[in-house]
């Protein structure tokens, strides 16, 4: 895990709890562990004990107002990196931040509603001086405390087969069993060590260079699973960029490396994001149908932090839902997050899908989340991805 996430710490405070899921899940593509929070004495007591390096605080609550809460976290002595967000006008968005700098906290700047995810990133990217007040915003071209990508590094790496995949198990809730685990891809580079997709990803899909790291990353991890689970009943989830979705022939390509391999299809699950269904409704209706028609199954990634999951969930058709890591995380303090989570569990299964809930960070989780029915459940407090030398040992370790 790279420096950025073992580090980066974002608290966001709004009463709407869905602009707070969309801050989080922006934030925490950029490598920050998140929490959002529409309460203020959880807000405080998160400030507490968990110890956020950057907050969000929205200017309009119902319980306490902006000025109000800023003025709290003078007095609270608190050294985050701020950044002060509201619809209200650009003015009264300026004039708190000027407050909240007179009171001696550190101010990355104003977040005006409607944003962008651009627009929150290069708050998020703000260096923070050494003594309180305004933070240096730094330009999207600036190096972040560790090494830039760029497309030549990419074109080295695949050429060198620097990117390796890393297995996150997937428990049956129930029994505890392995049901699977999901190929995350990870960057092995020589000098710089380990690099996270949220580094790269983006830049390998601008360049076109998605296409070559799909390739390298689904052989791999397909050559993998039949030298060491040819004949278990285990499935391998592995995500499909929106750029690879373009391709009308994806699916019967995918389909040739089961029979090269011996797998059949029906034990590879292809994780598709909300957004990437998006773009050409008809064309992604085409593809995915043929996916199913050639035995994967599909699988819904990040369900309930885009706009059209209704429309998509209807419409598709997926096999399986993963019910974003946002909701499940949050789901030990927040009540709404525990209702969220069983009112799209029992969706999904109403449509006949099986779930899993990503984001599993402890003991009181998992019990919940086998209380309420959920099918699968993957996150920290079961493991984290790994090498695949690794995995095999934690599995000899964990049930033999």
């Amino acid at each position: 895990m790279d420096q950025l996430v073992q580090e980066n710490r974002l608290l966001v405070l709004d009463d709407d709890a869905s602009v707070g899921f969309t801050i989080c899940a922006i934030a925490e593509r950029v490598g920050f562990e998140v929490r959002s929070t529409v309460g203020v004495d959880e807000f405080f007591a998160l400030l507490d004990t968990w110890q956020p390096t950057h907050i969000i605080v929205d200017l309009v609550m119902p319980d306490i107002d902006g000025v109000d809460a800023l003025r709290r976290l003078a007095e609270l002595d608190c050294r985050a990196t701020i950044i002060v967000a509201s619809g209200v006008g650009a003015r009264v968005l300026d004039a708190a931040s000027r407050a909240a700098v007179e009171h001696g906290l550190t101010v990355a700047g104003v977040l005006s509603k409607p944003f962008t995810p651009r627009d929150l990133r290069a708050l998020l990217m703000v260096k923070p001086p050494p003594s309180r007040g305004y933070a240096e915003v730094k330009t999207t071209h600036d190096p972040i405390d560790f090494i830039e990508v760029t497309e030549e590094m990419m074109q080295a790496a695949l050429e060198g087969q620097q990117f390796n995949v890393h297995y996150q198990p997937k428990i049956d809730c129930a029994s505890g069993a392995l049901a699977g685990m999901e190929g995350l891809v990870r960057w092995v580079h020589p000098e710089h060590g380990l690099i996270m997709p949220n580094r790269f990803m983006a830049l390998a899909e601008e360049s076109g260079l998605i296409g070559r790291m799909t390739i390298q990353i689904f052989e791999q991890a397909f050559a993998w699973l039949a030298a060491h689970f040819q004949n278990a009943d285990i499935a391998l989830s592995l995500n499909v960029s929106a750029k690879s979705l373009d391709d009308p022939k994806m699916a019967s390509w995918i389909a040739g490396l089961c029979v090269d391999y011996g797998i059949d299809p029906s034990r590879i699950i292809l994780e598709i994001t909300e957004t990437s269904t998006m773009a050409d409704p008809v064309a992604m209706l085409d593809l995915l149908t043929q996916f199913r028609l050639k035995g994967f199954h599909l699988s819904i990634d990040d369900f309930g932090v885009g706009y059209s999951s209704l429309i998509q969930l209807a419409r598709l058709p997926f096999s399986e839902l993963k019910i974003d890591k946002m909701f499940v995380i949050s789901a030990p303090a927040s009540e709404e997050s525990r209702k969220i989570t069983i009112a799209i569990l029992g969706l999904a299964h109403n449509l006949g899908l099986r779930v899993t809930a990503e984001g599993v960070e402890d003991d009181w989780t998992l019990d919940f989340l086998r209380e309420i029915g959920c099918d699968y459940a993957q996150g920290h407090y079961i493991a984290r991805a790994m090498k695949g030398q690794d995995l095999l040992a934690w599995l000899h370790n964990r049930y033999q």
